[in-house]
């Protein structure tokens, strides 16, 4: 007759990650529906006629499109987050240290948005919020660099070749932003629009996507014994 268990040296390299995915996504959450709040009427405003709200709505497009845009960036950088750690089986103290960086970058994203919803014409509330979005990149790809350097934090799959991928993607994360930002000297709408750009890796199929179909992840190692 035989077990299988876990081997105990798995549960002894550091702590479990299902506290600081929880808090991710909590975080995420919040600023996903602060986003919506930014998009507010004038307490006395009142409108009679149904042209005169399509007309009133229609003053909001910027508004709107900051609000679609920053959701989808934020579930961009949702799902990198939750890719990366499906290759991390446990956390230590600093890992969790970048995350708080990386989350505290999260809830600054609904402030950034709202300053380029109302300032859009101005170079500032444009920079702020591109380096708000590269910063996520950037803590997003000290995560992934941690991970490479402490392999017994990392699961068995997670092989250079798949955090070369991954590096690769992160880069756009960071390219997007600034190529916004310069687009947004000679035209803001477009240059807001192109933050979409962010959206590639997600929706392209790639190898990462192959490898984590049903039936072809790796499960926690055991050990087998037969009394």
């Amino acid at each position: 007759m035989s077990e299988n268990r876990t081997s105990p040296m798995l549960d002894s390299r550091g702590l479990a990650k299902n506290r600081i995915e929880a808090l991710a996504d909590g975080i995420f959450a919040v600023a996903m529906t602060l986003l919506v709040l930014d998009i507010k009427s004038p307490i006395n405003l009142r409108i009679d006629t149904t042209a005169g709200l399509v007309e009133y709505l229609a003053t909001l497009e910027h508004s709107f499109a900051m609000y679609a845009i920053s959701f989808v960036v934020l579930a961009i950088f949702w799902i990198a987050h939750h890719l990366l750690f499906h290759y991390v089986r446990h956390v230590d103290r600093r890992l969790l240290w970048i995350n708080m960086a990386f989350l505290l970058m999260v809830t600054f994203v609904p402030f950034s948005t709202d300053l380029l919803g109302d300032h859009g014409h101005l170079a500032l509330p444009v920079v702020v919020y591109g380096l708000n979005l590269i910063t996520l990149g950037a803590l997003l790809a000290l995560q992934l660099h941690y991970l490479q350097a402490n392999p017994p934090l990392a699961a068995a799959d997670f092989t250079p070749a798949m955090a070369a991928h991954m590096s690769r993607e992160i880069k756009l994360y960071a390219l997007v932003p600034v190529a916004s930002m310069a687009i947004s000297i000679f035209n803001p709408r477009a240059g807001m629009y192109f933050y979409l750009c962010l959206a590639i890796p997600t929706f392209v199929p790639s190898r990462l996507d192959r490898l984590l179909r049903p039936g072809t992840g790796s499960d926690p190692p055991t050990l087998s014994e037969d009394p």
